[in-house]
C-alpha cells in the first residue's frame, strides 16, 4: 500500500504560483451544508467525483456543483467502458491523500485521470474541496475555475454533466 502524499492541493497550487484562498468550514460533507457554511450558492461550487478503473487508476470527474454526472459521457472521455466505472472507496481515496467530501481535481497522484466538464472553465470564481495531504474535509479552495483547470496538466475536457432544467439562467 502506498503512503499518503505529503503534498496536497494547496501546496501544489502554491508551488505553481496560482492565486487561491483556503477557506475553513465545519467538518461536513453534504454540498448543501458546505455551501451554507461558506455562504456561497451551489452554482458557485465545483464538485469532484472519484472513481477507480479496473487498472486501479483514480478517475476524477469535475463538474459544477449543481450538475448531474453523465456516466456514459465520462467513460467515453476517459476511454473506458461505462461498466468499468466504480466509485472510489475511502481506502482508495486515502491512498491519494483524500477522503469522501474532500476530493479535489488537483492531486499529488500524477497517474490520476481528470476530466472537467466543458462548462467549468466559464464559471468564474468557484469553491472546491481542498483534498489536502491530510485528507481534510473541513476546508475548501476558492479559486478562478480557469486557473483550477490550468493547474491540472493533461486533464481532458468534455460534456460530462447535465444542468437541472430549473437551474440558474
Amino acid at each position: 500500500m502506498n503512503a499518503l502524499p505529503t503534498v496536497g492541493p494547496p501546496e501544489i497550487l502554491a508551488s505553481l504560483g496560482v492565486s487561491f484562498r483556503l477557506r475553513e468550514h465545519p467538518d461536513v460533507t453534504s454540498p448543501v451544508e458546505v455551501c451554507a457554511a461558506l455562504g456561497v450558492p451551489l452554482e458557485r461550487t465545483v464538485k469532484t467525483l472519484a472513481f477507480v478503473t479496473p487498472e486501479d487508476l483514480l478517475l476524477l470527474a469535475v463538474l459544477p456543483g449543481h450538475a448531474r454526472l453523465r456516466y456514459g459521457a465520462l467513460a467515453r472521455a476517459a476511454g473506458i467502458r461505462r461498466s468499468d466505472l466504480s466509485p472510489a472507496d475511502a481506502g482508495r481515496l486515502a491512498r491519494a491523500g483524500m477522503q469522501p467530501g474532500g476530493v479535489c481535481p488537483v492531486s499529488a497522484d500524477r497517474a490520476a485521470v481528470v476530466v472537467f466538464d466543458e462548462t467549468v472553465g466559464g464559471l468564474g470564481r468557484v469553491h472546491c474541496g481542498s483534498g489536502s495531504g491530510s485528507g481534510r474535509r473541513d476546508s475548501g479552495i476558492e479559486i478562478e475555475a480557469a486557473e483550477l483547470m490550468a493547474a491540472v496538466p493533461g486533464a481532458a475536457t468534455a460534456s460530462i454533466g447535465s444542468l437541472p432544467a430549473d437551474g440558474p439562467a
